[in-house]
């Protein structure tokens, strides 16, 4: 039976939990951040948290890592601070890290069943050592797009989903083709400019549609479509509502 990477995380701790210890909060070990790899602290999350410690004790250790002085927290910050509040000790364990790339894939495989960690979560992590990442993080700013549409149009595809999502997470995100799909990109902020905002599947719908029809179209004037567009508007929200309608609408556009 093939492994999943939230069983692969469950057997991690598994292992780690036989060599689990307690910081004491008078003790002279400090937990320090992972700038630019770790979330920033959400203090509801935090308070969430204590809560529940409250009911029910400690939940699951934080992990840390030990540089060549200090010690790093990869894994539950939210948890350190909420037994900081509360005054109790800190339940850790440590892991060896091998190097940088070593240290986020761990990362992303404890957070992979957590639904705490947003895809961007995962951008910011990958960030520290591709610069895919650096600039998919800097189109997200610029693009107002959901990431998984925004990954796949720079990396070819046509949509976003549950493939794109994963190659996010596994840190194989490339982009290819960059000026030609950069160039996508504004072509598909000018059209979400003209046509109404629907909700989140028409959305995609019609973003996948027009992008599809833009990487199959031989003769595009991008100016003539806004135009005709324009001019057009109740066809495309109809469009919308039916299959292979908003593919044949963009084909007598142009």
């Amino acid at each position: 039976m093939k492994k999943t990477k939230s069983t692969v995380a469950t057997n991690f701790y598994k292992d780690a939990l036989k060599n689990m210890k307690w910081l004491s909060l008078t003790g002279n070990i400090k937990l320090n951040y992972l700038a630019g790899i770790n979330r920033p602290i959400n203090p509801a999350q935090v308070t969430k948290l204590a809560k529940s410690l409250e009911k029910m004790n400690s939940l699951r250790p934080v992990v840390i890592i030990t540089g060549k002085s200090e010690k790093y927290i990869i894994d539950g910050q939210h948890m350190f601070n909420a037994h900081m509040r509360l005054g109790w000790e800190v339940p850790y364990i440590t892991i060896k890290v091998e190097d940088k790339k070593d240290l986020v894939e761990k990362i992303a495989l404890l957070n992979a069943s957590s639904k705490t960690w947003t895809m961007q979560d995962y951008v910011t992590a990958w960030a520290s050592l591709s610069n895919y990442y650096v600039k998919l993080n800097h189109y997200f700013q610029v693009y107002d797009l959901e990431i998984g549409e925004l990954a796949a149009i720079l990396t070819g595809n046509v949509r976003g989903g549950g493939n794109i999502s994963k190659i996010i997470k596994s840190g194989d995100f490339k982009i290819v083709n960059e000026q030609k799909n950069v160039e996508i990109l504004n072509y598909v902020t000018d059209m979400l400019k003209l046509v109404p905002r629907m909700n989140r599947f028409e959305n995609r719908y019609s973003i996948k549609e027009y992008v599809k029809f833009l990487r199959s179209t031989f003769k595009y004037d991008h100016k003539t479509f806004l135009i005709k567009l324009k001019k057009n508007k109740d066809k495309f929200i109809l469009a919308t509502q039916e299959e292979g309608k908003l593919s044949e609408l963009f084909e007598n556009l142009v």
